[in-house]
């Protein structure tokens, strides 16, 4: 076809398609005639190729661009090659994209184009230097259309003919990937051999080891496939010579070491199971990994249900190299094989058999700690623990004595084993069971004691304990005479040792009196008052009984001794005892009473504040009915309110207000809880007790004053607003007068109600500052008047916001006399703040007249303009609202300068800073410099 025939607007698109794709067309260097200005001018120009299209073009729109150029029929083989390869290429993405997104308008048409144009450019230039990748674009379309035929003779064919391909280990991998699933496991093993021998740089090594050995599986080649998984597992499974744990790998590398440990156990269950793998590691020597190929084959005999050749397997690794780390695991393996077959007796003589050879002393143990080998520790003491157990019942079964000293004989073995071991404590106790059913008490006895008294408390400490009594007794009557005697006492200090040790046992207390017993019987009185004050002092307290006993023995015992005061207490817990009407009851609470009293005194003149504020108190509780009870109590909050003790001091005053509601004492108990709870951070409560000083009518006027006004700080210091806001209204309520605090009162009300956001609370308090301050004549100070002045000027903002709102409409004159209204109202209220003299008021008042000037003059610039007016009129409108507004600006200004020339008086706060801020703006000539603001700092300063 005639370029030259070619309609312009087609060769136009193709001009336009060639440049997007990166085609550029270059001038001919040589004779280049001059330009007629017309399509024949294109035949004298060359075609350059870029090699790479621009990365900024969208797929559709470049193959579009392609077609259109292909349709021009160039005769350049080169240009048109190039871009049959490019549009395939992007037709073949374009189509993965739309399966991948799985969209239900995806037909593949794309796809199905691109072979018919991939077929067509290998059969037309079958010398194009790119081929190569055209045939392995080809192949995996074919793979799309599901064509795995066609795509393996094209991936022979690249192999074949481009074995320098930069695509020849993934086209063989590819080629194995389809001959594998089609079964052709001969032709797969050649592919991925060639995949394996391109190296682990490739990128598709190790799957084509994988791959390899399953070929040669599949062609029941298996101890020829052993290689290639044995080196997939070398690369996943060992780093720096060192075995990888399992769990740190990432889950594709577990899983194909998972898979190729597996396809070695099934060649080696073909064949004649540890036998086999026994004799292929004497050949290849054993890898770090070498208890996994036995694992793994005894797993797998164990999926098949046959139990003993999987504990074959297990064992055979343990018999090749018994003093592996990993011996001990496998050895266990086969126990549990047995067990899982049922083979009692083979699970009996495995266990036997692994503890004779991983005992401690053993050669396993040689250069290992337990650090070292903790699971192999942990199945020693498993094993220890079932043999003893299996000999125990078999001993409780038979009443055998050669069965009870083998049990004994193994759990004995145990705690020599792991005698530190958390179930030491219960395995020794068994050890005593062993003796005691056999009939060697004293022995029992022994290992009783030394399993509820030699370890930290443990579930089985009490029982042992008490088991260990019994076996005192037991063997007790076995003997006589001396040894008898000094048996007996042994007996007796256990009783103690286990009633001490184990209080809450419920023969505890029975236990400790009889010992109690026992002891004042043998004339030990100071044993006996030991003992003795154990069972008083249990908490919780044993039965009545017991505490009766116990009470008397002491008793009788401290006064054998000469120790009267500490008698008198135990006589005391007697008393505790007497039923009630007793006649001699309330004499003995009084004497009680009386000497505890005494104590206390004494306490106190030794200066021992401590302890005769314990005594005083210990009258309360011991003798509360007596007469010197509340007087003890009081002394001893004094003690402690003198020591600064707040919080004891605050609970015994609590409990004197309970208990003594009409005590003359109750004044002087309100005082010291006020000051007590202040003390110790307690505000509101301090704040109670501070308002029930205000409301004493006995007190003075001024106490009762100073008391409300703490008690509202209080409060608020405590964060209880509802009750400080409470008590300050009642302050201002009770004490107009002073003016001062009073005043401090309402504006904190005024505070309180703001941060509620409580609008009328607050302009109720505001307006009462100012009533107040308005009413107090001679009375008021510079304080309430500038409290006053705040308030006043805080009265003027919804006037403001009031003054703003109105905007100037149409007809003029009605809205800006209501606008001139609100600002009469706004300039009245700052003309009343300004009363007052209070400096930071009187600037902040300047500023807001000015404002209001100011903004009206804004507002009139701004404001509606009548319908209708033409440019003239409205030019002339304009001019009007000017000289208006332009008295307004200027007053704005006079206020601002105002405000501003307060600097000279020293006056430079926030409203003479904002002033200057709006004067830079009306008047930037004079007050937008930057040594004006120098001028004014220098001046304040």
């Amino acid at each position: 076809m005639n370029t030259r025939a070619i309609p312009v607007r087609i060769l136009i698109a193709a001009t336009l398609a060639i440049a997007s794709v990166g085609i550029s067309v270059a001038v001919a260097a040589e004779k280049k005639p001059k330009p007629t200005g017309t399509i024949k001018d294109l035949e004298n120009r060359t075609i350059q190729i870029d090699r790479d299209p621009p990365t900024n073009v969208q797929p559709q729109q470049a193959i579009e661009q392609y077609k259109r150029f292909l349709e021009l029929q160039s005769d350049n083989e080169q240009m048109r090659s190039e871009a049959m390869r490019r549009l395939g290429d992007l037709q073949v993405e374009v189509d993965e994209a739309a399966r991948a997104a799985g969209g239900a308008d995806f037909t593949g048409l794309e796809n199905k184009e691109a072979i018919k144009l991939y077929e067509s450019l290998l059969a037309k230039y079958p010398k194009y230097e790119r081929n190569d990748a055209v045939m392995y674009q080809l192949s995996r379309a074919y793979e799309s259309e599901g064509q795995p035929e066609k795509s393996l003779a094209v991936l022979d064919k690249l192999v074949t003919q481009y074995p320098d391909s930069k695509w020849i280990t993934e086209a063989q991998f590819r080629r194995g990937e389809i001959l594998f699933s089609a079964t052709r496991y001969k032709d797969a093993e050649g592919a991925y051999a060639a995949v394996v021998a391109a190296g682990p740089q490739s990128g598709y090594y190790d799957q084509g080891l994988y791959k390899h050995g399953w070929s040669l599986l599949k062609q029941s080649r298996g101890e020829e496939s052993v290689g290639s998984f044995l080196k997939l597992i070398d690369r996943v499974m060992i780093e720096n010579g060192r075995l990888r744990d399992r769990d740190a790998l990432d889950r594709p590398s577990r899983e194909l070491s998972d898979d190729a440990f597996r396809a070695v156990a099934i060649t080696f269950y073909d064949l004649d199971g540890p036998e086999s793998l026994d004799a292929f590691l004497k050949q290849r020597g054993d890898p770090v990994y070498a208890h996994l190929l036995y694992e793994n084959l005894g797993n797998l005999y164990i999926e098949k249900e046959r139990y003993q050749d999987a504990a074959l397997a297990y064992e055979a690794f343990a018999k090749r190299r018994p003093d592996d780390r990993f011996a001990p695991s496998l050895q266990m393996r086969t126990i549990e094989a047995y067990q899982k077959g049922g083979f009692a007796s083979l699970v009996l003589e495995g266990k036997q058999s692994f503890v004779e050879r991983y005992a401690f002393g053993s050669a396993f143990w040689a250069n290992r700690t337990v650090q070292d080998a903790p699971e192999v520790a942990a199945q020693l003491k498993a094993n220890q623990k079932d043999l003893a157990e299996y000999y125990h019942a078999q001993a409780q079964k038979s009443k055998k004595v050669e069965d009870y000293s083998i049990a004994a004989r193994w759990y004995r073995a145990m705690l020599d084993s792991f005698p530190q071991d958390a179930e030491a404590p219960a395995t020794r106790y068994l050890l005593g069971e062993v003796l005691f059913e056999s009939g060697r008490f004293a022995e029992a006895a022994k290992e009783y004691e030394r399993t509820a008294y030699d370890y930290p408390a443990h579930p089985k400490s009490a029982a042992a304990g008490y088991a260990a009594l019994v076996a005192y007794t037991k063997h007790e009557a076995t003997i006589s005479g001396e040894s008898k005697a000094l048996w007996h006492r042994q007996g007796i200090e256990s009783q103690v040792m286990f009633a001490t040790s184990f209080p809450e046992h419920p023969e505890s207390a029975r236990v400790l009196t009889k010992a109690d017993e026992e002891l004042f019987a043998l004339n030990d009185f100071d044993r006996v008052i030991e003992v003795s004050q154990q069972i008083l002092e249990r908490k919780p307290a044993v039965e009545p009984r017991y505490q009766r006993t116990a009470s008397t023995l002491l008793a009788h015992s401290l006064f054998d001794r000469g120790r009267f005061q500490e008698a008198e207490i135990a006589y005391i817990r007697v008393q505790g005892f007497l039923p009630a009407g007793d006649p001699d009851r309330p004499a003995i609470e009084e004497r009680i009473a009386a000497s505890v009293y005494k104590q206390a005194e004494a306490r106190q003149a030794a200066g021992d504040a401590a302890g005769a504020v314990d005594d005083f108190l210990r009258v309360a509780v011991l003798a509360p009915n007596a007469k010197v009870s509340a007087n003890a109590e009081y002394d001893a909050a004094s003690i402690l309110l003198r020591d600064k003790q707040w919080d004891r001091a605050s609970k015994v005053l609590e409990g004197f207000r309970r208990k003594y509601p009409s005590h003359e004492l109750q004044p002087e108990v309100t005082r010291s809880l006020a000051v007590a709870y202040l003390e110790t951070g307690r505000a509101g409560e301090s704040a109670a007790e501070f308002e029930r000083i205000a409301a004493r009518a006995e007190e003075p006027a001024d106490v009762r004053r100073e008391a409300l006004w703490q008690a509202a700080t209080l409060y608020e210091k405590d964060g209880s607003l509802p009750n400080s806001a409470r008590v300050y209204a009642n302050y201002v309520k009770q004490f107009p007068a002073p003016l001062d605090p009073a005043q401090n009162a309402r504006q904190r009300l005024a505070d309180m109600a703001k941060a509620q956001n409580d609008v009328r609370g607050r302009s109720q308090w505001i307006n009462e500052i100012i009533v107040a301050d308005k009413s107090a004549g001679s009375a008021r100070t510079d304080r309430s008047k500038y409290l006053a002045a705040q308030a006043t000027l805080e009265t003027a903002e919804p006037q403001v916001a009031m003054y703003n709102s109105i905007k100037l409409l149409v007809p003029l004159d009605k809205s800006l006399k209501a606008k001139r209204s609100a600002m009469e109202r706004v300039l009245t209220t700052y003309g009343q703040a300004l009363d007052y003299g209070v400096a930071e008021v009187t600037t902040a008042a300047n500023y807001g007249m000015a404002e209001l000037y100011r903004t009206l003059a804004s507002d009139l610039m701004t404001s509606e303009r009548p319908k209708g007016l033409d440019d003239e009129s409205r030019e002339q409108y304009d001019v009007l609202l000017e000289e208006q507004a332009f008295p307004f600006e200027e007053k704005a200004i006079e206020l601002h300068e105002t405000n501003a020339s307060r600097t000279g008086d020293g006056v430079y706060d926030e409203w003479v800073q904002r002033s200057f801020d709006v004067l830079a703006k009306l008047k930037p000539a004079r007050y937008a410099k930057a040594e004006i603001g120098e001028e004014y700092v220098q001046t304040i300063r």
